[in-house]
């Protein structure tokens, strides 16, 4: 891990909840479906703000940066342009997603904008309403 990094989290006394073999989980999760490209927005440790837009990930940029990943948000729809005149097609994959996630064992939280993967949580921090598989069941986790 990176000097600086490390120094940040230490200083903000921030617990991790992914290590690097779970964000590599993550990338494997969500290839296994040919027909879905996620797109994701996130925020990293020292931005005030996320980016504000959900992109298509880049794994490879993605793996170096994820020691600094507070959290990471996945858009379960999948928008295609059809032309002026037809509206966009959505194609909802939060099933998909949800499965992956639980087949895996990657906690998560459910949010506004979709999946949110945490990568710190904050000591002064609500704490997110985990869920995680168990024995093929959602549990719920909260403070």
């Amino acid at each position: 891990m990176n000097a600086d990094t490390l120094a940040y989290i230490n200083q903000h006394q921030l617990t991790s909840v992914m290590s690097f073999t779970k964000w590599r989980k993550l990338e494997q999760a969500l290839h296994e479906e040919p027909n879905f490209v996620p797109h994701v927005r996130y925020k990293l440790l020292e931005d005030e703000e996320p980016n504000p837009s959900f992109t298509p990930v880049w794994w490879h940029e993605l793996l170096e940066i994820c020691e600094r990943i507070e959290w990471l948000e996945i858009d379960p729809l999948k928008r295609e342009h059809r032309g002026r005149l037809l509206p966009e097609k959505t194609t909802d994959f939060a099933d998909y997603i949800e499965s992956q996630l639980h087949k895996y064992g990657i906690p998560y939280s459910r949010e506004a904008q979709g999946f949110r993967i945490w990568g710190y949580l904050h000591p002064d921090a609500t704490m997110p309403a985990f869920c995680i598989a168990a024995g093929g069941e959602t549990i719920k986790e909260a403070e």
